[in-house]
């Protein structure tokens, strides 16, 4: 439902949504421009999360559809990472042979995200730049230690995934690429089960160093370091409407047991 002026509450259809100026972009360079010269612009990837943002009463003064950029749907090998487009679906990028081929853990919990109609739709950056806490984009790639490379009028930029939450990062850029760094034995562990309660990624490398991330469908990922087995300190996290924080704190010390054992097995 939409309160709409002098017809009162009624139900959200295309007849709802604001007027905006539609921007066909070709390229990275007219999606740039297009976003730094809008007054309140919004990007249109694969198109699963603007419904609700607009029954939520986003109100974008441009819309910029970049899904026609191909450069976008890249996944490539490069300076000792791999680099993911932001227009990469799920479904192709969770079965993209370079993933399966350096991080098929990663892949394997890629997979596990969404639904079927969802997964060949909705892209990665997509995923990402909704900043929905329910959304688990930001968790797996966070415990991986990912980055997010944007590009905006004044140059090319890249940030922690973990830093995106702002909405103030990635104001007036166009994110590009989501770049995972390649580390030797580099593996994880996605226990997905419990949520919306919690849900918990564990990834490692051959040094015995690590993240533990923890998360819930309505709290920013928390992360620690991981030395062996060992968390970096207690787990920071409040109360959230499904549950206690004490619960979380206990869950995720027993998954977390259970996740390395896992990790150390495989």
């Amino acid at each position: 439902m939409k309160l709409v002026a002098a017809a009162g509450f009624v139900p959200t259809s295309f007849r709802t949504v604001p007027r905006f100026h539609l921007v066909r972009a070709r390229t990275i360079a007219e999606a740039v421009t297009a976003i730094g010269d809008a007054h309140e612009p919004a990007v249109l990837a694969g198109g699963t999360d603007l419904p609700a943002r607009f029954n939520e009463g986003f109100a974008p003064s441009d819309l910029i559809d970049i899904s026609q950029i191909g450069a976008l749907r890249e996944v490539k090998l490069a300076d000792g990472a791999i680099e993911i487009g932001a227009l990469v679906t799920h479904a192709a990028g969770s079965s993209h042979a370079l993933i399966a081929r350096h991080l098929p853990s990663f892949g394997a919990a890629w997979r596990r995200i969404a639904n079927v109609r969802i997964r060949f739709s909705a892209t990665l950056g997509g995923n990402l730049m909704a900043r929905r806490t329910r959304y688990e984009g930001a968790i797996l790639l966070s415990a991986l230690g990912a980055h997010l490379r944007f590009v905006s009028g004044a140059g090319v930029r890249e940030i922690a995934v973990e830093d995106n939450w702002s909405s103030e990062a990635g104001k007036g850029a166009l994110l590009t690429t989501i770049v995972v760094p390649l580390r030797k034995g580099l593996r994880m562990d996605y226990a997905r089960d419990l949520r919306p309660i919690m849900t918990q990624a564990v990834a490692v490398e051959d040094r015995a160093l690590g993240r533990v991330v923890t998360s819930t469908e309505f709290i920013v990922p928390r992360i620690r370091a991981l030395t062996g087995d060992r968390p970096e300190g207690a787990l920071d996290i409040t109360e959230d409407p499904v549950t206690s924080a004490a619960y979380i704190r206990k869950v995720s010390e027993t998954l977390l047991v259970r996740q390395l054992e896992r990790l150390r097995a495989a």
